[in-house]
């Protein structure tokens, strides 16, 4: 109940839980980048073949900033529970609202799971685990789609300013205008 209140009162993100999101989209987005190194040094440790030279880097690469996606995620998480986020727009309808906080959870528990998962196939060998783990990665590609997908939309069909939460600390969701109010 008192994360509730908490959140209502809280207007923005911090610069903190700004700094931690957009860490966690750059090593996201190395992750995909270096996706082809892992799988090609997966393949080689599995046959018990060395991987080829610049794979073996950039796979090693994957599986450091992997673990610490994990861990930024584990400090977001934190700060959502303790510190709150903004709530959304006053006129948004609720249809909008349950997609919203269905993306977000989604991508919260996939920045938990993504990292567990390919931690135990490469660490312990464990090849569901790899399976497991390339099946979230596309659920992953496909909501953060629809997570950009989303942002654009609330900033230029339906103008809100929740976009820019993620740019600008503590900015409030309300106009201007209302603001001194």
């Amino acid at each position: 109940m008192e994360d509730v209140i908490m959140a209502e009162k809280v207007t923005g993100y911090s610069a903190t839980q700004i700094a931690l999101h957009w860490a966690v989209v750059v090593l996201v987005t190395f992750q995909f980048l270096a996706h082809n190194a892992i799988e090609v040094s997966w393949t080689s440790y599995v046959n018990d073949e060395l991987p080829p030279r610049g794979n073996a880097v950039l796979a090693y690469m994957h599986v450091t900033a992997g673990l610490l996606i994990l861990g930024l995620a584990l400090c977001r998480l934190y700060l959502r529970i303790t510190r709150g986020a903004p709530a959304p727009p006053q006129n948004e309808p609720r249809f909008f609202k349950l997609i919203s906080e269905g993306v977000h959870g989604m991508i919260y528990l996939l920045l938990l799971a993504l990292p567990a998962s390919g931690a135990v196939a490469w660490f312990m060998g464990v090849r569901p685990a790899a399976e497991i783990h390339g099946l979230l990665e596309k659920l992953l590609l496909f909501l953060i789609a629809a997570h950009i997908a989303g942002a654009l939309f609330q900033h230029l069909v339906r103008r809100s300013d929740v976009m820019m939460r993620m740019f600008e600390p503590e900015h409030s969701s309300k106009p201007a205008w209302k603001k001194s109010a």
